[in-house]
């Protein structure tokens, strides 16, 4: 559906005269979730499908812009570097749903509770960027240290609650090798890559409406680092009734040999329903069938 929609979108805009295209990226920022069979496998997807990209693009293409551009956020006072355990950030997050949760008006709220915010957030400048070169270069053990986008604690929406923009992961990546121990989050790159590549709509499912909100990262980000800004669309994913379609669920049965492969005709991904002899014009016109909603 995703693709039907993407490719739909652009399609509909050249009929228009107004011109259309439609990028192909891979946003490949972590390099244990990434291998080059699902890449090809997708690619000879979409040419089933009968859609054609302008480009394909990676971005891991985009590994040292969005380097500099961490740097520079640092140097605006935008990011920091934090030693957080996983278990101490849910525990100010948790500080933060409460203090937010009570109903009350901004000017009733009070200032946050102790503990809502990270110990390192305010860390000077200088002091961030020798940390964050430190976890470039590979001084830092895997989760001892991340560097985090600075949001707005005092926003309701928990998009905003600093999230990572950075984290230390010590594998090689099938585009970039092992010239990386860092690697950025989809939260950090999304936004930027958008901007990077003229991007004029970027259309997500629904998990991200939160994300791409006006008071959003996705914009505040951009604004901080004073980034051409995007349009945003959200709509709601495709699920079929007494069919498996979670991503996760599927690997499982996969990965666990409960079926014959990601192309086991029971399966309701592409290359099951390949299998099964549907055909790719048969599946567009089911996804333009059925339309697209913004229900959850």
């Amino acid at each position: 559906k995703a693709m039907n929609f993407n490719f739909g979108q652009a399609r509909l805009a050249q009929e228009m005269g107004a011109g259309g295209e439609t990028v192909m990226r891979f946003d490949d920022t972590n390099p244990t979730a990434e291998k080059m069979e699902f890449i090809d496998s997708i690619l000879d997807n979409v040419a089933w499908l009968g859609h054609t990209p302008c480009s394909v693009t990676y971005s891991s293409d985009y590994f040292h812009e969005l380097h500099d551009l961490a740097v520079q956020l640092i140097k605006d006072d935008g990011a920091f570097v934090c030693h957080q355990t996983a278990a101490e950030i849910k525990a100010s997050r948790d500080l933060l749903r409460t203090y937010h949760g009570r109903g009350l008006p901004p000017n009733e709220k009070g200032p946050l509770p102790k503990g809502a915010s990270s110990p390192y957030r305010n860390r000077s400048v200088s002091e961030n960027l020798k940390e964050f070169a430190k976890m470039r270069e590979g001084r830092y053990a895997e989760g001892e240290a991340f560097l985090r986008m600075k949001g707005d604690l005092l926003s309701e929406n928990s998009s905003m609650w600093d999230l990572a923009a950075y984290r230390i992961m010590y594998h090689a990546h099938p585009k970039t090798g092992d010239e990386w121990c860092i690697y950025p989050t989809y939260d950090y790159t999304h936004c930027i890559v958008d901007s990077l590549e003229n991007i004029t709509h970027s259309l997500c499912t629904l998990e991200f409406a939160q994300r791409q909100a006006v008071d959003g990262p996705y914009y505040h980000l951009l604004h901080g680092l004073h980034l051409y800004k995007p349009a945003t669309w959200e709509y709601s994913r495709l699920n079929l009734t007494h069919a498996v379609m979670s991503k996760r669920k599927l690997k499982f049965l996969v990965v666990y040999n409960y079926v014959g492969g990601w192309d086991d005709p029971r399966l309701c991904t592409l290359n099951g329903l390949r299998r099964r002899g549907y055909s790719g014009s048969v599946v567009n016109r089911f996804c333009q069938e059925i339309g697209v909603t913004r229900a959850a």
